[in-house]
């Protein structure tokens, strides 16, 4: 995949719009439905569901550290994700420092209890990966990363009434903007544009500047090519009074597996990769949202705008993709693509 190009046309315009130029992100398989998404056919043609920088946080920091920052090779061959991995798009000058914590170091309940001890005084969080960590493991090292984020809109939507999403069986709720909508709720938003009535982008402003980009198209593709469009694409307007907004809340809360990495020795090292793994926790409604992700290495050691005279009607209501970004960066920290009803929140 190609680095996207069009950086700094879109932070030209927006001070706070950036949201996931030149970036790569890795193919996952086919889910199947538990809390457990397997990520083994990253050479197929599937498109991403999820994606979050953490993952590459904690290969960074293992290259880094074990390999003097040289790209990681596994005997026999890499496959596609490490490759991408190794291209390093993303680092942790992406993110502000108090939104994310990194370790690392000897496999054993010392550094469990650290890295407990960390979380709880630095985001007063608890980890969902740590006790999938094997902690007997001897002669094994641990990279671990979290990742806490939280944005509240400038003002509350109004929340909408429940409805289908992509002509689901069931109703899902929604929260956005009425025509009779209050003034200061239209200031949430910036349309990034509107090229028709099946392809527009917003972005929808925080107090805490975490900008939230949604972008709603029939076409498939990778998320990296889908914001290099926005990026090319960006007619900076008005969100205008005829104008409607309709966004379904979202849950998330998935386990990512790479297995795909595991089991593979690192060349000329003793080294061998026996975990690797991510969460993604991700929520949103009419008054903001929060993401938490954390995400784990293990590796042991191996002996040897215009006013407009029509209304245009911003309904998330079909297939898009969310990305969020720290303002004033050109690299995001989370992505998602929303096709169907697996991470809506059931109308009541």
């Amino acid at each position: 995949m190609k680095r996207l190009i069009s950086i700094i046309c879109i932070m030209s315009f927006l001070s706070a719009c950036t949201m996931l130029c030149g970036f790569k992100f890795f193919k996952n398989s086919k889910k199947v439905k538990t809390d457990v998404v397997k990520q083994t056919d990253i050479e197929t043609n599937q498109l991403n569901d999820l994606w979050c920088v953490t993952f590459q946080l904690v290969w960074n920091e293992f290259s880094d550290k074990m390999l003097n920052s040289k790209p990681v090779e596994f005997i026999g061959g890499n496959p596609t994700i490490a490759d991408e991995l190794n291209k390093r798009l993303y680092t942790k000058d992406i993110l502000s420092e108090n939104s994310y914590y990194l370790a690392d170091g000897e496999i054993n309940k010392t550094l469990k209890k650290k890295i407990e001890k960390d979380i709880k005084e630095k985001f007063n969080e608890t980890s969902d990966i740590l006790d999938k960590i094997n902690w007997s493991a001897k002669d094994s090292y641990l990279f671990y990363a979290m990742l806490k984020k939280k944005f509240t809109f400038l003002n509350a939507f109004d929340k909408l009434a429940s409805a289908p999403f992509n002509g689901s069986k069931y109703s899902v709720k929604y929260f956005g903007v009425k025509k009779s909508a209050k003034k200061d709720i239209k200031e949430n938003i910036n349309v990034l544009f509107y090229n028709s009535p099946d392809e527009y982008a917003v972005k929808l402003l925080t107090k805490e500047k975490e900008n939230v980009i949604l972008f709603r198209t029939n076409k498939q593709d990778t998320f990296e090519n889908q914001y290099e469009y926005i990026a090319e694409n960006v007619k900076l307007d008005e969100f205008g009074d005829k104008d409607e907004l309709k966004v379904p809340n979202i849950s998330v809360d998935e386990l990512i597996m790479y297995n795909e990495l595991c089991g593979k020795r690192v060349k000329d090292t003793n080294l061998m990769i026996t975990q690797a793994m991510q969460t993604i926790k991700f929520e949103m409604d009419n008054k903001g949202g929060a993401l938490k992700s954390e995400a784990a290495i293990g590796l042991m050691r191996m002996s040897a705008a215009p006013v407009h005279d029509m209304p245009r009607h911003f309904y998330f209501d079909k297939p898009f993709v969310l990305f969020l970004i720290e303002d004033g960066k050109d690299k995001p920290y989370y992505a998602m693509n929303i096709s169907d009803t697996k991470y809506l929140v059931k109308g009541e």
